[in-house]
């Protein structure tokens, strides 16, 4: 089974490890690594509207790179039902499928940590209505000052220190991990972006309440194939499946290609990745 996955979750050009361990969990599941050809950070709404669009064409060149299924490795699942239109190939988003486990986890109240300020909160309010499980959060817990949004691509940002390991990161999320069940007794700590995923382990063996981590429930839904239990599967597909990667290509000037590479460019930046 190839699963083409969409974004590495981070800064990062290369596919993350705990995305490796979990896929070779299941024999015979191949990953690879799409990276979207027209690629920004959504900062608000309207660049939000932007990343939907790199990451519905790079959704259908992962299905015409014949994969199996794709996984949108973000929690925001950029762009999701608008791919879930153009492609009759699975799709399950990072965000989806963690908030669905959480749902399933005890009475199914959570709260999200998110790394992000809370000018980003537009991204967990669009998923919690567009999935109608808004009761079930508790509290969306902030963690970074809106200053954080000036560093992405720095040695110092938050998403550096976590794909390090650094134990003063571990710390302080993990403190804030407990501060969330002390004070809202949820059943589970949702993790509010992929780019923590590589601490999610370590959280999750400190914390009294499991911890969700969307990349990897994602992955586990699709190479299980538990995906099929979700609402998706009554599509209303488009007739005009050539629109957004004609548009892309021509905003970034090349032709149509089956699969784009990854580059090293920073992730803030509107890309071509040919």
């Amino acid at each position: 089974m190839k699963i083409g996955i969409i974004g590495s979750g981070s800064a990062s050009t290369e596919l993350p490890p705990h995305l490796h361990t979990e896929a070779a969990r299941f024999p015979g599941a191949e990953i690879v690594l799409v990276q979207p050809r027209l690629s920004m950070f959504a900062f608000t709404p309207y660049e939000r509207l932007l990343v939907d669009v790199g990451y519905v064409d790079a959704a259908q060149s992962a299905a015409r790179a014949q994969c199996d299924a794709i996984l949108i490795n973000s929690f925001a699942d950029y762009g999701i039902d608008a791919a879930r239109s153009a492609v009759e190939t699975p799709i399950m988003g990072a965000g989806e499928a963690a908030l669905r486990q959480a749902s399933a986890i005890g009475e199914g109240r959570f709260c999200i940590l998110t790394v992000w300020p809370k000018s980003m909160g537009f991204l967990y309010d669009e998923r919690l209505r567009s999935l109608e499980i808004v009761p079930r959060c508790l509290a969306i817990r902030h963690f970074s000052a809106e200053d954080e949004l000036s560093r992405l691509s720095a040695d110092t940002s938050v998403m550096a220190k976590m794909a390090r390991h650094e134990n003063d990161i571990i710390d302080a999320l993990g403190a804030a991990c407990d501060e969330l069940v002390t004070q809202h007794r949820p059943d589970s700590i949702v993790l509010g972006c992929t780019c923590m995923s590589p601490i999610a382990e370590t959280l999750a063996k400190r914390c009294s309440v499991p911890v969700v981590d969307g990349a990897v429930s994602g992955l586990r839904l699709l190479v299980s194939g538990d995906h099929q239990s979700t609402p998706t599967l009554n599509r209303t597909m488009t007739k005009r499946v050539n629109l957004i990667p004609d548009m892309v290509s021509a905003w970034v000037g090349t032709q149509h290609s089956p699969a784009p590479v990854a580059t090293s460019d920073c992730p803030v930046c509107i890309t071509d990745v040919e």
